[in-house]
């Protein structure tokens, strides 16, 4: 068993950075320590300017530690950094590496890192999250293109992220798919439902829809917002928390919840959520609702996945572990409030009840795609 063993290089954000790639990256460094591997982690010295980023702050210290050895040397535009990413690479010697890709803006760095490594003829496994930003322009394909010429293994977490890729990369490239994992980032608090809601200043007695994370243009809050009027005008007891930091116009949500005169239902933390308070919104909901008009996966769904929370998405998430969720899910039409809202409704119809020996659903989704990874 022992020889199975590897030595790997993984690349990709670690805190202080925050985020759901970040997330997902301590997650997964983290399961192939677990598994037993050797992992050396490359994370960042520098992630983006201050003036292209849209958040307010791109650390949150108050996040654990990982376990896994990382070094925070690489950066998007000092080539230098590249060169020094490199030789920390080549004296590693890893059997291969896992290098993430979600984002154009770093296309300089990773097609020069990739071709250099390509050169030494370690493997790499490239892991993309988004084969294209989710609001992309033609210059995104092109870059993307350039970025990953040089990579011969890819790894997507949905069937329709590979199909973007294929449009991108050379046919013969060889692309694996597994799906996004689940996993639970956050501490437990310890607290009940009702002292939870006591900690948030959220109301006691109706049920509470979530909304998670960054709200940016394709995360649909708005046809969210449409449905909760509707849902209220119908005598619907429902409270919609929208927890995160906006990267997108405030004002005009505020506007619009104001318009719509559902004001008294809809609380807005309109800031980042730090990992030791973000596991209370969730420990605080009764479902999850990720009303995306774009994207195909979504790291905050797998997240309220593995707080057991009831689903309300949209059909454009592509995700095959969904269709096997034992705790409850409805798919809406992208872009169709008032298919959402019938959805939500059902939702709050129907209490789901799955046995406690579907905590194995939430265990193995690991599983799968480190089988995928590991795999050369």
């Amino acid at each position: 068993m022992t020889t199975n063993l590897k030595r790997i290089a993984l690349i990709g954000p670690m805190p202080p950075y925050r985020g759901g790639i970040t997330r997902f990256t301590v997650s997964l460094a983290e399961k192939l320590v677990e598994a037993g591997h050797d992992v050396l982690v490359i994370s960042f010295k520098s992630q983006y300017p201050k003036l292209l980023y849209p958040g307010k702050n791109e650390k949150d210290f108050s996040q654990p530690t990982s376990k896994a050895n990382t070094l925070f040397i690489f950066s998007p535009l000092k080539k230098m950094d590249w060169k020094t990413t490199f030789d920390h690479i080549q004296a590693y010697q890893p059997d291969f590496i896992i290098y993430q890709w979600w984002t154009t803006f770093w296309a300089p760095a990773t097609a020069w890192l990739l071709r250099k490594i390509k050169q030494t003829g370690i493997k790499t496994k490239v892991l993309v999250h988004n084969a294209f930003p989710h609001e992309s322009t033609w210059l995104d394909k092109k870059l993307a293109s350039w970025a990953l010429k040089d990579a011969q293994t890819f790894v997507t977490m949905t069937e329709a992220q590979a199909d973007r890729l294929r449009s991108a990369v050379h046919h013969q490239v060889e692309i694996q798919t597994a799906p996004h994992p689940i996993y639970s980032q956050f501490p437990a608090s310890g607290l009940s439902k009702p002292e939870v809601r006591r900690k948030l200043r959220l109301p006691m007695d109706v049920p509470i829809a979530l909304f998670f994370g960054f709200v940016r243009p394709y995360k649909g809050l708005g046809i969210l917002l449409e449905a909760m009027a509707t849902l209220n005008r119908n005598g619907s007891n429902l409270h919609l928390v929208v927890a995160g930091e906006f990267w997108d116009d405030q004002d005009r949500y505020e506007k619009q919840i104001v318009d719509l005169g559902i004001k008294e239902i809809v609380t807005i933390r309109a800031d980042y959520i730090p990992d030791s308070e973000a596991g209370l919104y969730f420990e605080a909901a009764d479902l999850f609702v990720a009303p995306y008009t774009g994207g195909t996966q979504s790291g905050s769904i797998k997240v309220a996945m593995s707080y057991q929370l009831p689903l309300v998405i949209t059909d454009g998430i592509t995700d095959p572990l969904i269709l096997t969720y034992p705790f409850g899910y409805c798919v809406a039409k992208s872009g169709d409030p008032q298919v959402l809202t019938k959805k939500i409704a059902e939702i709050l119809l129907n209490r789901f009840d799955a046995e406690m020996n579907d905590r194995a659903f939430l265990q193995d989704s690991w599983q799968s795609l480190l089988d995928v990874i590991i795999q050369l």
